[in-house]
């Protein structure tokens, strides 16, 4: 796994690329790390499983009310994001801001979670069901 960096780059989130691309390697996919040439947007990952490839943008979330702006960062690069919770992020606050991207995000198909060793998936369908808010905080709290 290698991401190139532009001469005036740093780099700075290769070892929450690698973080995350590990986490999701114990959780079977096969990882492409892509690169993130300087001034484009794209996507930070390929995911593969069973012969299926998706695109995906790491937020790495340290902070206790970040969530919504990293998804409204996410807009334009790709239509799935991966959320690296680093932090305890409060159930309902996260659920809401999940929420709220598929409505202003219209080309939006999912929102994967790793938190600790679990990973959960959230897609339109999802967070339009009825049961969504409860649902999704008994998947993340438990």
């Amino acid at each position: 796994m290698t991401k190139s960096c532009g001469k005036q780059e740093k780099c700075g989130d290769y070892s929450n690329l690698l973080n995350a691309a590990r986490k999701a390697v114990s959780h079977g996919y096969r990882v492409y790390i892509l690169p993130n040439p300087k001034g484009t947007r794209s996507a930070d990952f390929i995911f593969e499983q069973k012969g299926i490839y998706k695109l995906y943008d790491l937020k790495t979330i340290s902070g206790s009310s970040s969530v919504g702006n990293r998804l409204k960062e996410s807009i334009g690069q790709t239509n799935r994001v991966l959320l690296n919770m680093k932090c305890n992020y409060e159930g309902r606050l996260l659920a809401s801001e999940i929420k709220k991207y598929f409505q202003i995000a219209p080309s939006a198909v999912e929102v994967m979670i790793f938190k600790g060793n679990k990973s959960i998936i959230i897609d339109r369908i999802f967070v339009n069901s009825p049961q969504y808010d409860r649902l999704f905080r008994k998947r993340y709290e438990r």
